[in-house]
């Protein structure tokens, strides 16, 4: 029997309103936000207003397979999906204008009648040969990465789709990541900062710091699973939450830890 996982990479929030806000005269109370989730048994998207908690749309035939990842931009306007079928796909929410000056001409718009055109899908990203894991997306520098089960990692443009580059961190050669596929670590976290750097988790416990041309700068272990992870651009610090029950606080740059504490003990 096949099983689905929630956690925090199945859900995301959204805004919408966007063609109204660039209307004249409009405000931010046109704006409502909406909450997309992933892991059903049909594969679908699901949309829920925030405001009445109701089903607003229900988006099915994203991937060819179960959705295992979704990720907003921090404008809540572009939104990007992983699935099982290797794919990264990007979405535009409620924003025609926008749909119209990046979308790729190989994808079909959605049909207004059906609401798909509150989430129109604008690119389909390829380059993973194994299910995506998961993804971090930085609006500002027009990137969006993605980590797959066999340890890759990929990075495209998210606007054009365009595909940037993919690595695998423990590979030096073609031939050295062609052997490692068969014995991978598969990628559990990602997250991107704005200097053009991120951080990669993989399910052996290990840190990386990265620069997004796929240079590695440092590593260390967090000697556990992670659950959680989260980059605080403006006090350089990674914040990370795992399967000990531990929440550390790590210096950006170098990857070393700040300090730890232990919530186990609090958490009933």
């Amino acid at each position: 029997m096949r099983q689905y996982y929630i956690g925090e990479s199945s859900f995301a929030l959204a805004k919408g309103g966007n063609d109204k806000a660039d209307e004249p005269g409009s405000s931010i109370s046109d704006t409502s936000f909406f909450l997309m989730s992933i892991g059903y048994y049909d594969n679908s998207v699901r949309v829920h207003s925030m405001d009445s908690l109701q089903l607003h749309n229900t988006i099915n035939g994203v991937h060819r397979g179960q959705i295992t990842c979704i990720q907003v931009s921090s404008d809540g306007t572009i939104v990007v999906t992983g699935g099982e079928d290797g794919t990264c796909i990007v979405w535009v929410v409620d924003y025609k204008d926008f749909v119209t000056a990046i979308a790729d001409g190989f994808v079909q718009p959605g049909d207004e009648k059906s609401g798909e055109d509150f989430l129109t899908c604008c690119h389909v990203l390829l380059g993973h040969t194994t299910p995506v894991t998961c993804l971090s997306i930085s609006a500002k520098l027009d990137v969006v990465v993605s980590g797959s089960r066999d340890g890759s990692i990929c990075l495209h443009n998210i606007r054009s789709g365009r595909f940037i580059r993919s690595l695998h961190i423990n590979a030096v050669s073609l031939r050295v990541e062609n052997l490692c596929a068969g014995n991978a670590i598969p990628v559990l976290k990602l997250a991107i900062h704005s200097d053009g750097i991120f951080v990669a988790h993989l399910c052996d416990g290990s840190l990386y710091l990265i620069t997004v041309n796929g240079h590695q700068l440092c590593s260390t272990n967090a000697g556990e699973t992670l659950n959680s992870m989260i980059l605080c651009p403006q006090s350089e610090t990674l914040i990370t939450g795992g399967e000990k029950g531990l929440a550390r606080l790590w210096k950006l740059r170098d990857l070393s830890e700040k300090c730890t504490v232990d919530v186990s003990s609090t958490v009933k």
